[in-house]
């Protein structure tokens, strides 16, 4: 979280289109991942509840999700491996509103070469993936711009 040496992460997406799926989400509807960009850039994060620092992350963008879309920036959250009941649990827990796409089989986890959570993919307006990282950093807005 804003991490003086973050460093991105090589990824074999990078420079290429974001995969998409149809994911349930925590609050019982569904869609498209890609299609909730809406053509903003996006972060989109895959985390899970039992990740301690995926905690701090959650906690972060839930603290910070509005000036974080004031400036065009969609957070797209991706829960890998578990269920909805589970995330919706952990989100009234923390007394949070988010909503997060559940992908119970994790079946992004493969399209976006996954390695661990929390992992932070930063898609570009026209849906091409920028970077990679496993912490939000406080110069996120130069994710968008690294080939």
């Amino acid at each position: 979280m804003g991490h003086l040496f973050q460093q991105t992460v090589k990824s074999p997406l990078t420079g290429k289109v974001a995969p998409d799926a149809v994911l349930v989400k925590s609050d019982g509807t569904s869609g498209s991942v890609a299609g909730s960009r809406q053509g903003q850039r996006a972060i989109l994060v895959f985390w899970a509840t039992w990740c301690p620092h995926c905690y701090e992350e959650i906690g972060f963008i839930n603290d910070n999700i509005a000036s974080i879309e004031q400036k065009g920036i969609k957070i797209v959250l991706v829960d890998v491996g578990e269920t909805k009941e589970i995330v919706r649990n952990y989100f009234d827990r923390r007394q949070m509103k988010l909503v997060s796409f559940i992908d119970t089989e994790s079946f992004m986890q493969g399209a976006y070469h996954l390695i661990g959570v929390p992992t932070l993919i930063f898609i570009d307006e026209k849906g091409i993936v920028r970077s990679v990282a496993h912490e939000f950093p406080s110069d996120y807005g130069n994710y968008f711009s690294v080939k």
